[in-house]
């Protein structure tokens, strides 16, 4: 230990053993702590407290450091015995240190510091397993990506859990265990993390710092196989017993309830059952209504749109009713999951997960850095769908897009054209292989039919497996053409006769 870490050591110890029991802080900043930026990229830093009758503290001196350089010193006066001691920091890729002193005739003795401090942006991630996927691969750290507290899965937040405060996010998982983990697979689903971000959140931090040079805090309160009600609030339970609850309860410790700029929200797949698909609507209604009511500063709520695999047998619904969800709410973005790398039937491969933020990393500069866009950054989206020959059926998307012909899985080919599905007046069943053939042309497919049977809906790609199969859906895709991205799925959207 040299000897000016030793002195300041010293110094600390000393103003502890004097004054720890003399200064009850109402607001202090904490080591590692991640304060929000105003619109004008600065945070205000506050030391406020009240000095007990038995001290004859009278002055104290505030000593702010910018990577370690002095670049401000206050001084105040304590009257009836309370103080408020107020500080700016910018947001940057710095680090603040903050040092009070007791001031008495030049004599400075140290009371409290507060060191690896942060101006920047607070983002929340939340749903079920494909939201919070850890790995051992994920071994990315920065000393401006943060987080608080303990990801918990679905145990109680405990007193052990609450002494983990601020700290440096983490993709990783050290207390996983287990064949799979050892071999590279994902996982951490029930388990208790500290700091834990999952994967594709420490891969957004990254993605944020790198592009704009701004601290990143990320509090991911994932459940994995959660319904979307095990998501709500729940007002009548102890808080801490609920998903909900816990990350709230972390977020308002964090001192960040007003200052979250969005949600990222990837749940879905445990709602594929008949009895949870018809209420996902109303449900998604109430929790975004919980969202906005405990956390006001939100601006954004981005929604992934789930992939065909593991869960019920309404998941063609569900991602249909997530369409209906972005259209409804202006300020949900809706981002696609279709043509993701490596997903193995419910989850992805650490490249897969990496890929999630990289896709939603443009809409994040466009929201919340002004970026502007020279290209189509949104997944594509079926626009209306119409009859445009006796046998020809038109589909118009939002941009240019391009298709797949066909994947071949376990030696078996799968062409795109059999991936359409439609319904008739008298039959709501999904008929399969109408299509005998199609054609692109710039943001449109044209699908030749077998016959001249009059359908009146359709939809693109099954519920979760390839027809007749029990292998679940994983291709051939429909992608933008210039940003590569799979478009959104549709389910019995209207045909309209345009004859």
């Amino acid at each position: 230990m040299n000897s000016k870490i030793l002195l300041l050591f010293l110094s600390l110890l000393l103003g502890i053993n004097n004054f720890g029991q003399e200064i009850n802080f109402d607001i202090s900043p904490e080591d590692y702590q991640l304060f929000p930026r105003d619109l004008n990229n600065l945070a205000s830093v506050i030391f406020s407290g009240i000095i007990s009758d038995e001290t004859e503290l009278k002055r104290l001196k505030l000593k702010v450091f910018k990577d370690d350089v002095l670049i401000d010193e206050k001084f105040l006066k304590i009257a009836d015995k309370k103080f408020k001691i107020t500080s700016k920091i910018e947001a940057g890729l710095f680090q603040y240190r903050f040092e009070l002193y007791n001031y008495e005739l030049n004599n400075e003795i140290l009371i409290y510091m507060a060191d690896n401090i942060v101006c920047g942006d607070a983002y929340i991630i939340t749903g079920q397993s494909n939201s919070h996927a850890s790995n051992k691969k994920s071994t990315y750290s920065s000393p401006y990506a943060r987080s608080f507290g303990v990801k918990t899965g679905y145990e109680t937040y405990d007193d052990k859990d609450k002494e983990t405060r601020w700290g440096l996010a983490t993709g990783n998982c050290k207390t996983c265990k287990g064949k799979g983990w050892e071999a590279g697979y994902d996982g951490g689903w029930f388990t208790k993390i500290p700091l834990g971000v999952g994967v594709w959140g420490m891969e957004l931090a990254r993605l944020l710092i790198e592009k704009h040079e701004i601290p990143v805090c990320i509090i991911n309160g994932g459940s994995g196989s959660s319904t979307i009600e095990e998501n709500m609030l729940y007002p009548e339970k102890i808080s801490l017993e609920t998903s909900f609850g816990r990350l709230a309860y972390r977020v308002d410790q964090a001192n960040l309830k007003n200052d979250i700029k969005a949600i990222f929200y990837h749940q879905g797949e445990s709602d594929s059952h008949k009895q949870f698909s018809l209420s996902y609507l109303k449900n998604f209604d109430i929790i975004n209504t919980d969202w906005k009511r405990v956390y006001q500063g939100i601006d954004k709520i981005y929604l992934f749109q789930i992939h065909p695999g593991c869960g019920g047998d309404y998941q063609s619904e569900i991602r249909e009713i997530q369409n209906e969800i972005s259209k409804k709410y202006e300020y949900v973005e809706i981002m696609s999951t279709t043509g993701v790398v490596g997903h193995d039937g419910c989850h992805f491969s650490y490249e897969g997960y990496k890929e999630f933020a990289s896709r939603i990393l443009p809409l994040v500069s466009r929201d919340f850095f002004d970026e502007k866009q020279n290209s189509v950054i949104t997944p594509p989206q079926l626009l209306k769908s119409i009859y445009s020959k006796k046998r020809e059926i038109t589909l118009v998307f939002d941009q240019p897009i391009k298709v797949d012909d066909f994947l071949i899985l376990n030696e078996i080919k799968h062409f795109i054209k059999n991936q359409f599905f439609f319904t008739t007046t008298d039959n709501p069943n999904l008929l399969e292989y109408q299509v005998k053939n199609l054609s692109v042309n710039k943001n449109k497919i044209t699908l030749k039919l077998k016959n001249e049977e009059k359908y009146n809906s359709i939809s693109w790609i099954p519920n979760k497996e390839y027809p007749n199969t029990n292998q679940i859906y994983n291709g051939p895709w429909i992608k933008g053409k210039d940003n590569e991205i799979g478009a959104l799925t549709f389910s019995k959207r209207e045909l309209v006769n345009d004859l």
